[in-house]
């Protein structure tokens, strides 16, 4: 635990600017996912002709979305590991440091 005012103040500092780093990337991600997700929901329901348009042989543009939308999920996955290891773990080490009373 922190042992007093200011180590305690300090480890406060450091997990609201962690919360705030983490809003700053996983919002916008966020964003991101739910209009690709709930964009290819509406489409499947309102826009039928245009997602059964053909593209190549039996494969047609409701096909691609799908694939596009799996494709979007993996990326937005590998992009929070990497911002994840670079920005969230330093801070967050350097927040738990700070409340066991280690830190600086």
């Amino acid at each position: 635990m922190a042992r007093n005012g200011t180590s305690l103040g300090a480890a406060h500092a450091s997990v609201k600017q962690l919360i705030a780093e983490k809003l700053k990337y996983l919002a916008p991600m966020t964003i991101i996912f739910m209009v690709g997700y709930i964009g290819l929901t509406v489409l499947a329901g309102f826009a039928k002709d245009l997602m059964g348009t053909k593209i190549i042989g039996s494969f047609n543009v409701g096909f691609l979305l799908i694939a596009l939308n799996y494709v979007l999920s993996w990326v937005l996955a590998i992009v929070y590991g990497r911002i994840a290891a670079d920005k969230f773990d330093p801070l967050a080490a350097r927040a738990a440091a700070e409340i066991s009373g280690r830190g600086n």
